[in-house]
C-alpha cells in the first residue's frame, strides 16, 4: 500500500513537471530577419531574354548603363532613319529653330510623306519636328541643305560625322541627313544606344519624339513610331525602313520602375520585338537611384538650433533583380553636426544596404 502510495506521488509529480514543455515551436532565433514574398520567390527563377527576328539589337538600362541583352551589337549596318537623330542634334548646333527655310526640288527627291511642296517656307523647327514625327525625308534634306548654305547638304555631312567621332563612335558614318541606303552610310546597334541616349539629353528632341501626332504648318502628320499609342511609359525615340536596313526601331521607356533603352535593326517585326525586351525588362529588373531630395529628413540641427539641410554629390545607382526589390535600405549617418560646416567637407554619410550588406557609403555634405 505505502509502495503504491509512493509510486502514484511520484508520477504526479512528473506529470506536473511536464506542463511546462509543449511541442516544438520556432522561437525568433529560428526565423529569417527578412521576409519573401510570393511574388519575391517566383523572381529568383531566372527567366531567359525572348527570342526576337531582329538580326542586331541591343538593350540597356539607363539607370546604370549596364546592357543587359545584346545581338550582333557592333555590326555595321544601314540605319535608316534613326539617321535623323543625329541630324537633329547637328542642326540644333548650327542653326536656330526660328530660322526660315525654303524647300526645293533636290529635297523633294528624297520623298516626302508629309507632302511637303516645291518653295514651301517653314521654319528650322517646323521641318524638325517633320522629319522626327513622321520620318520625313524631305524636311531632313531642306534642313541639311539649307544650314550648308548651298545646293548640297554636304557640309551639314561633315558636321554629323564630326558629331559621332566627337561621341567616340566606331562603327557609324553618314553620307546624307535622312537615312536613304548610300554606300558608305552605316552604324550599328550599339553606336545607335549612344546616339538616342545623347539625342534624348537634348530637351528639344526629347518633346518632340514624344509627340504621337502633331499638326506642323499645314501638315497634320502622325509619329510613325506606333508604340507610343500603345505602350505604357514610352516616350520616344525613333524608326527607320529601307530596303538595306529592313524594319528599325529604337524604343525608350520611363517608369518608376526603370528607364531602358532598346535598338532592333533589321526586324520582321520591329515593334514586337521591342515590346517582347522592354516587357522582359520591366519583370526582370529595377532600376534603382538613391539620392537626396530635400524633404523634412535630409537635415540636422546643430547645437545653436539652426538647421542645415543635406545633400549627396552623385547618387547611388543599381540594377536590381524583382527579388532584391524589397531589400534596400538607407540610413544617414552624421558624424560632425558643425554649426558652421564648410560645404566642401563631409559631416557623414549615406549608408546604403542591401540585405544588411554595406553597399556604399556617399559622403553628405552640409549646406
Amino acid at each position: 500500500m505505502r509502495l503504491r502510495k509512493t509510486l502514484v506521488i511520484v508520477v504526479s509529480a512528473l506529470c506536473f513537471l511536464s506542463t511546462g514543455f509543449g511541442p516544438p515551436v520556432l522561437t525568433e532565433s529560428d526565423l529569417a530577419y527578412d521576409t519573401v514574398s510570393p511574388e519575391q520567390l517566383r523572381a529568383m527563377h531566372s527567366e531567359p531574354v525572348p527570342q526576337i527576328n531582329a538580326q542586331a539589337s541591343i538593350m540597356v538600362d539607363l539607370v546604370t548603363g549596364r546592357i543587359l541583352y545584346a545581338l550582333n551589337e557592333h555590326e555595321r549596318r544601314a540605319p535608316a532613319s534613326l539617321t535623323k537623330l543625329v541630324s537633329a542634334v547637328v542642326a540644333l548646333e548650327h542653326g536656330s529653330l526660328d530660322e526660315e527655310m525654303i524647300v526645293w526640288p533636290v529635297d523633294l527627291a528624297a520623298t516626302s510623306r508629309a507632302g511637303l511642296l516645291n518653295g514651301e517656307h517653314l521654319t528650322m523647327q517646323q521641318l524638325l519636328g517633320l522629319m522626327l514625327i513622321c520620318s520625313d525625308n524631305a524636311a531632313a534634306s531642306a534642313v541639311g541643305r539649307n544650314l550648308s548654305g548651298g545646293d548640297n547638304y554636304d557640309a551639314f555631312v561633315g558636321w554629323m560625322n564630326e558629331v559621332v567621332a566627337r561621341w567616340g563612335l566606331q562603327d557609324t558614318h553618314f553620307t546624307n541627313p535622312h537615312g536613304l541606303d548610300e554606300e558608305g552610310h552605316y552604324s550599328s546597334a550599339y553606336d545607335l544606344a549612344i546616339i538616342a541616349r545623347n539625342a534624348m539629353l537634348v530637351p528639344f528632341i526629347a518633346e518632340t519624339v514624344a509627340y504621337p501626332d502633331a499638326l506642323i504648318g499645314n501638315h497634320q502628320v502622325p509619329s510613325t513610331n506606333e508604340l507610343l499609342r500603345s505602350y505604357n511609359g514610352l516616350v520616344g525615340v525613333k524608326t527607320g525602313t529601307t530596303d538595306n536596313a529592313g524594319e528599325c526601331f529604337i524604343g525608350m521607356a520611363v517608369r518608376p520602375q526603370g528607364r531602358v533603352l532598346v535598338v532592333v535593326l533589321n526586324s520582321a517585326d520591329r515593334f514586337q520585338d521591342a515590346r517582347l525586351l522592354m516587357d522582359y525588362y520591366y519583370a526582370n529588373y529595377y532600376g534603382l537611384e538613391i539620392t537626396l531630395n530635400g524633404n523634412m529628413l535630409d537635415r540636422y540641427q546643430d547645437a545653436e538650433g539652426n538647421w542645415h539641410q543635406l545633400s549627396v554629390h552623385e547618387p547611388y545607382t543599381d540594377l536590381l533583380t524583382a527579388s532584391q526589390i524589397n531589400k534596400v535600405t538607407v540610413f544617414r549617418r552624421i558624424d560632425d553636426a558643425s554649426s558652421h560646416p564648410d560645404p566642401d567637407q563631409p559631416i557623414g554619410a549615406l549608408e546604403i544596404y542591401r540585405s544588411h550588406e554595406l553597399l556604399m557609403e556617399l559622403p553628405l555634405y552640409a549646406q
